[in-house]
């Protein structure tokens, strides 16, 4: 699809809102009013920065600004989807997407209030507060790939060497030595397959925890 195959479905779309619209007004695409109320809308085949950054120009002199794509630049770009429509709603940039069948309007131009999202999101917000404070270990580089240590990894790792220096002992005793009052969950949860139960109360290291103790050595 062609970007000039855009314009008439768009088009239409905006005169059935009561716009009067016409194409390439100065560095716009489709330009539209409605007696004081501005529309600019950017065609494109596809998603690109460069789109993007056409968008946030637009909205220096048009009230509400849209982007214009075919449905094909969607499904290609549907690995990231979710991050591409956050990103235009964060901008207030709408999001208008040609079929055979019309146009759909995808994401509304309007003020984005990033009040909502934190407040969506508090739960992420306090598990990143919480690690960034009970995290003692400071070796992980930003960037890094692999292996990072993570609060978690820390306690397990604090009871894997008291493991490893005192066999068969307790979860009880273990937390009294720890002060981890999760002590019984990581156990149980096993979640890096250090531990091995030999018996009710009793745990000792498995195969894979004596190799993470040769590697920490």
């Amino acid at each position: 699809m062609l970007e000039t195959e855009l314009f008439h479905p768009v088009k239409e779309l905006l005169e059935n809102q009561g716009y009067q619209v016409k194409g390439e007004i100065g560095a716009i695409d489709v330009f539209a009013m409605k007696q004081d109320e501005s529309i600019a809308v950017e065609l494109k085949t596809s998603i690109t920065l460069k789109l993007i950054y056409q968008a946030v120009e637009r909205q220096k002199i048009a009230d509400f600004v849209y982007i214009a794509i075919p449905k094909s630049a969607m499904t290609s770009h549907k690995g990231q989807t979710k991050s591409f429509l956050l990103l235009l709603r964060r901008l207030s940039i709408g999001l208008l997407v040609v079929s055979k069948n019309g146009v759909e309007v995808l994401l509304e131009a309007k003020d984005y209030d990033l009040s909502i999202s934190k407040n969506r999101n508090k739960k992420a917000k306090n598990k990143l507060y919480s690690e960034f404070k009970n995290r003692k270990n400071d070796d992980n580089l930003g960037g890094m790939k692999g292996k990072r240590i993570t609060f978690y990894r820390e306690q397990a790792l604090e009871i894997l060497h008291i493991i490893h220096s005192h066999p068969g002992i307790s979860p009880k005793e273990i937390k009294i030595l720890t002060k981890n009052t999760k002590t019984s969950s990581i156990l149980q949860k096993n979640y890096y397959g250090w531990f091995h139960r030999l018996e009710r109360g009793s745990y000792t290291l498995s195969e894979k925890g004596l190799q993470e103790i040769k590697t920490e050595s």
